[in-house]
């Protein structure tokens, strides 16, 4: 079993139940399909911190953090690419002693949540970066952030956060997010199912050059 306590499964009628202001109520009709013997079904709240970035308007961003030699990335939905890669020598840097960004920080994934590139630009950060608002960070909590990263690029939350999306440019909001189900197998099986896609998306990488 993961470290983190999910969602509550009673087991003598086999359902699934939430507590939410200490109410137990029956959340079986709202899972999408049946997980095998040893998974648990959870929000993606539970198994990760979530929040957004901080905004820079270009002037305040080319008077005060361009050209820094010291601080940690600043990461704009720009600098994600499609391709998974995180662009953090892009030339904009926070100093240290400024505190009023957020951080991301290394082993998280930060995902697009607003505009053309919703649910299309995700990276996993190697580093910590403070980043911008339309990004999302999802900091693993008792999960492994392989298996987040990639269950965040999978059909059924793809599917899920397409229904989520409103608004003129196209986005979703954080609370929505937050209550988006994920099924949880044991942390064992979480690291072996990343590095199986590992490999996959390596073979690829490597037929695509050729």
């Amino acid at each position: 079993m993961c470290s983190t306590v999910y969602l509550l499964s009673l087991t003598f009628d086999n359902s699934y139940y939430e507590k939410l202001d200490g109410v137990e109520r029956c959340i079986d009709d709202e899972l999408p399909f049946e997980i095998p013997d040893g998974w648990e079904w959870s929000r993606l709240s539970l198994v990760s911190n979530m929040y957004t970035g901080n905004s820079i308007n270009e002037r305040e961003k080319k008077l005060k953090y361009m050209g820094q030699t010291e601080g940690l990335p600043y990461i704009g939905t720009k600098d994600v690419g499609v391709d998974h890669t995180v662009h953090y020598d892009n030339g904009v840097k926070i100093p240290f002693i400024i505190d009023k960004f957020r951080v991301a920080p290394a082993g998280s994934v930060l995902l697009c949540i607003e505009g053309g590139s919703a649910g299309r630009k995700i990276s996993l950060t190697n580093k910590k970066v403070c980043f911008g608002n339309k990004l999302c960070c999802f900091a693993p909590l008792g999960i492994d952030c392989r298996f987040l990263f990639y269950y965040l690029q999978c059909p059924l939350f793809l599917g899920l956060f397409k229904e989520q999306t409103s608004g003129i440019i196209g986005g979703v909001g954080l609370n929505a997010l937050k209550r988006i189900y994920l099924p949880i197998p044991p942390l064992a099986e979480q690291r072996r199912i990343a590095r199986h896609l590992d490999i996959l998306f390596n073979n690829i990488d490597a037929l695509r050059q050729q």
